[in-house]
């Protein structure tokens, strides 16, 4: 008979697409996780993973089948044993938290190292997404950016942003300061990997959204690499004034072009409604909320 802990062995391993790291993350051996999912397979008579599929393991069109209903399983289990756990105020065990890549290090992973500290009872299994903040869809807790319209999930916001263009005294002192977005061709700019378009960066120019040439220096998915190359006197960067706050008190960037914005946006929490009974969830929903508002 299919256990549980064998679905979870499955799913795991569908999600990082390897029994290796599946394995690190169910703190088990590699052999384990193998030898529960040949158990489904065999109870089932079908193979549900492609091991040879080019980027590591993939399901077969019926193993994502299978998979989906599996999450749908395991997310009423956790969804039960949220329920009983709020009678007696429990806080513990495992949350899965996916963080976007560009407000990773410089804003998000430190309020979860706090969260962590004030609840040693809670194990954090924090991913790295791309800018919508997702991997896979097996989550407790997630940072989103932008609008979310999701029927099976519920987000609250967290903080609004708006982007600037940043550099350091020292590159300014030795290029000069642009004074309008035309000026930005002769710079050279640091270019975030991960979103717009390369060599561009979007600005209101009387009244008008206009993509703005520039002059590549750099570029890097990493928005804590950009500001530390910023900072470095290697160019000018745009990024999220959330992301910039100490270096620009401190001096160590200045805020160019003012009076010509760039786009504004926003973050959220998010968490799937199978989950709005869960303590823990809640916990970590309200001090990400009560950090963001203090910041």
């Amino acid at each position: 008979m299919i256990q549980i802990i064998d679905m979870t062995a499955f799913v795991t391993v569908v999600q990082v697409a390897s029994f290796t790291e599946a394995a690190k993350r169910l703190e088990v051996t590699k052999s384990v996780v193998s030898r529960r999912i040949a158990d489904i397979e065999r109870e089932l008579g079908v193979p549900l993973l492609d091991r040879g599929a080019r980027g590591g393991v993939r399901p077969t069109e019926v193993g994502a089948v299978y998979y989906a209903k599996c999450v749908r399983i395991l997310e009423s289990i956790h969804a039960a044993n949220d329920f009983v756990s709020g009678f007696n105020s429990l806080v513990k065990g495992r949350l899965n938290v996916v963080v976007p890549s560009s407000f990773a290090d410089a804003l998000v992973t430190p309020l979860l190292n706090r969260f962590a500290a004030l609840y040693p009872d809670i194990l954090l299994d924090v991913s790295i997404g791309g800018e919508d903040g997702l991997v896979d869809t097996n989550f407790d807790i997630a940072i989103r950016v932008g609008e979310i319209d999701e029927p099976d999930m519920i987000a609250r916001p967290m903080a609004s942003y708006r982007n600037l263009l940043c550099a350091s005294p020292g590159y300014l002192d030795h290029r000069g300061s642009p004074s309008t977005p035309e000026e930005l061709i002769d710079h050279d700019g640091l270019a975030d990997a991960a979103v717009g378009t390369p060599g561009t960066w979007r600005l209101q120019v009387r009244g008008d959204w206009k993509d703005i040439r520039y002059r590549e220096k750099l570029r890097s998915s990493s928005c804590r690499h950009l500001i530390t190359a910023a900072c470095g006197g290697l160019g000018i960067v745009m990024v999220p004034d959330l992301l910039v706050t100490h270096e620009l008190e401190s001096g160590r960037l200045r805020a160019l072009l003012m009076d010509y914005p760039a786009p504004s946006g926003s973050l959220s929490v998010v968490y799937p409604k199978s989950r709005r009974a869960s303590q823990k969830v809640q916990r970590l929903l309200a001090f990400l909320l009560e950090s963001a508002g203090r910041s």
